[in-house]
C-alpha cells in the first residue's frame, strides 16, 4: 500500500430512508442501555436528580473499554433479539433472511485500504487561513501529543491535511492531503513499536500529572527554604561565611596535625564516606543508645587491671 486515495465511491451512501432505522437504534440504546449503566448522566440534571454519576461509575469500575464492549453486546444480544411489531419478527431473523436472499456486500479493495477507511478522521484546517501551518522541527500536535516525521512534514508545510487514526492505537497516525495518503507520523512520547490506546494514553497522562504535582511540591519546598536562607540578613550570611572559611583553614592545616601514615589512612576513610555530617546536623542529632549486653558472658575475656593498694601512713 504505497498510496491510498479516499473517494466518494468508497463511502457507502446514506439515504433519508435509512434515517428511521438509525434513529430507532439510537433511541433504543439510550433508553434501554446507556441510561441504565452505572455512571449515566441521564438526559438532563432534572432526570438525574441526586444520582452521583462519578461515584457510581468508580464504584462499578466502568471504563471506556468495558463500555464499548457492553455497547456491542447490547446491540447483538439485546436490540437484535427484541420483537419488532411492525415487521412481526426479531431483527436478527430479518437480518438472516436478508442475507440469504441478497447476500452481504463485499469490500472489493485491499484489506489495508479498508483499515484506513474505517479509521476516525480529523481535519486540521486553520479557519483563519484555510491551511494548517506544520512545524517540522517541533512536530505535529495531535490529541495533546507530539508526532514527528520531518521529511513528510517538510513537504506538507502550510497545507491542509486530514489525520486518520484508530483509538486502539494512537502511537501512529496517517496523514492525508486532498484525500490521498501521504505518509505516517509517530508519537515521540511512546517507544517505537509499542501499542498504546487512547484510553491507556489518558491514564498514563493522569498518573504522570499526579507524580508531577508531587515533584513540583518537593521542588517548591526546596526553593522556599533557599529563599528564606538567602533573605536571613547580613549577620547570618557573615556567620555562615566565617564558618565555611574556618572549616577550609582546618582542612588546610590537617597535613600539619597528623603523621604521614595517618594522612593516607584518613584519605582512604574519607573516600569511603565522602559525605560527612554537617556541624548543624551534629548539634541537633540525638545520641544513639548503647547496644544491649550479651547474655552469654562466659566466652568474653576479662582483663583485670592492676590495682595499687592504698597504703595508710601513720605519723
Amino acid at each position: 500500500m504505497d498510496r491510498f486515495k479516499i473517494t466518494s465511491e468508497q463511502t457507502p451512501p446514506f439515504t433519508p430512508s435509512l434515517n428511521g432505522v438509525a434513529e430507532a437504534v439510537f433511541a433504543w440504546m439510550t433508553r434501554k442501555f446507556e441510561h441504565r449503566m452505572p455512571g449515566t448522566t441521564k438526559a438532563n440534571p432534572g432526570d438525574r436528580g441526586a444520582y452521583d454519576s462519578l461515584r457510581e461509575a468508580e464504584k462499578a469500575g466502568i471504563t471506556l473499554d468495558l463500555l464499548e464492549k457492553y455497547f456491542y453486546q447490547a446491540i447483538v444480544d439485546g436490540y437484535m433479539q427484541e420483537w419488532n411489531e411492525l415487521r412481526r419478527q426479531t431483527p436478527a431473523v430479518l437480518w438472516q433472511h436478508a442475507v440469504q436472499e441478497k447476500g452481504v456486500p463485499r469490500w472489493r479493495g485491499s484489506k489495508d485500504d479498508l483499515k484506513l477507511l474505517l479509521m476516525k478522521s480529523q481535519n486540521r484546517m486553520n479557519p483563519a487561513t484555510g491551511r494548517y501551518a506544520l512545524k517540522p522541527h517541533q512536530g505535529l500536535s495531535f490529541l495533546g501529543r507530539r508526532y514527528n516525521n520531518k521529511p513528510l512534514l517538510n513537504q506538507l508545510r502550510g497545507k491542509e491535511i486530514d489525520i486518520y487514526y484508530d483509538r486502539r492505537d494512537i502511537s501512529v497516525i496517517y496523514i492525508f492531503e486532498k484525500g490521498e495518503l501521504r505518509g505516517e507520523a509517530f508519537c515521540t512520547a511512546f517507544p517505537r513499536g509499542l501499542r498504546v490506546s487512547i484510553w491507556e494514553a489518558d491514564a498514563m497522562r493522569k498518573a504522570d500529572k499526579k507524580q508531577k504535582k508531587q515533584a513540583d511540591a518537593v521542588s517548591l519546598e526546596g526553593r522556599q527554604r533557599i529563599q528564606q536562607q538567602a533573605g536571613a540578613g547580613k549577620k547570618v550570611h557573615s556567620l555562615e561565611t566565617k564558618r565555611l572559611e574556618k572549616e577550609r583553614q582546618y582542612d588546610l592545616q590537617r597535613a600539619d596535625i597528623h603523621p604521614d601514615y595517618m594522612q593516607s589512612t584518613l584519605n582512604a576513610l574519607a573516600q569511603q564516606n565522602p559525605s560527612p555530617i554537617p556541624p548543624s546536623e551534629k548539634e541537633g542529632a540525638q545520641s544513639k543508645p548503647l547496644p544491649e549486653p550479651e547474655d552469654d558472658a562466659s566466652e568474653t575475656t576479662v582483663i583485670h587491671l592492676p590495682i595499687r593498694r592504698w597504703e595508710k601512713h601513720i605519723d
